[in-house]
């Protein structure tokens, strides 16, 4: 979601190009070829700048059904990528309070079948999401809500015709006034310009200088975004075959930091 207070519409985004690359303020008009194609540049530096931080910027969460008991795998859209990164988690989610009521974090598909205890795990194919054991029957009818990536919004001009004498096609004022799908704007105005200068003769030596300011600008944001005031708890890890193995209990043979043998 874009920053309110520092959101660009797409006439704004294009006006910024053009006066990182020429110095001036220039108004073009938006059915002629500068304008469309600075909006694919756009297009492509969101598109680019998605992938900078490990998806975290677009960032969301797909709600693929209700927990029945004793059902083990639940069918979602093959078009969605299940985000599996960090602390990600699967939540079963109260449906009116839209309170948290159980987490399953993320195993390897190959990997679920070892855990057969009551803490829950989760692991996806295409088009299935699968979890450690059947759903008991106080999680019928909770939320199942899976962390997800979604691409960037991207800006959608309408075709122009080949032909010089057929008129032209007008760009719709919503599409004028969308928003740059990304919460500090500057990164993918400045990746834009990049990408533009590399097109044209007269700018490709200062592709170098564009460059280095929108990295400059990556490495502050990342920095704003990845710091950390504490240490974040580190969760605890087993493996389901190791009570058999070793003992009765269910607990692994390995240090936990909220755990302690004299208790």
């Amino acid at each position: 979601m874009p920053n309110a207070d520092v959101a660009m519409t797409l006439d704004e985004a294009v006006a910024e190009v053009m006066g990182l690359l020429v110095g001036l303020d220039m108004e073009l008009v938006p059915e002629r070829d500068a304008y469309q194609s600075i909006t694919r540049q756009l297009n492509r530096a969101l598109r680019s700048v998605a992938l900078d931080n490990e998806w975290s910027y677009y960032s969301s969460t797909e709600n693929v059904g209700t927990v029945t008991q004793g059902v083990q795998a639940v069918p979602m859209r093959s078009t969605i990528r299940p985000r599996i990164i960090n602390d990600d988690a699967v939540r079963l989610v109260h449906p009116e309070t839209q309170q948290v009521c159980v987490w399953a974090y993320w195993l390897p598909r190959d990997a679920l079948h070892k855990y057969t205890g009551t803490e829950l795990k989760a692991a996806h194919t295409r088009s299935t999401l699968e979890f450690s054991r059947p759903f008991f029957s106080g999680e019928a009818g909770l939320e199942i809500h899976v962390p997800v990536m979604r691409e960037p919004k991207m800006f959608l001009l309408p075709k122009q015709p080949e032909n010089p004498e057929e008129a032209l096609v007008e760009v719709p004022v919503d599409v004028r006034e969308q928003l740059v799908d990304f919460d500090y704007p500057d990164l993918v105005i400045r990746r834009a310009a990049y990408y533009y200068a590399q097109t044209n003769p007269m700018w490709q030596p200062r592709v170098q200088t564009l460059e280095a300011n929108y990295k400059e600008l990556m490495y502050a944001l990342t920095e704003r975004d990845t710091r950390n005031t504490d240490t974040p708890y580190q969760n605890e890890w087993h493996m389901g075959i190791e009570g058999d193995a070793t003992s009765n209990q269910y607990r692994a043979h390995r240090p936990s930091a909220d755990w302690s043998p004299l208790f």
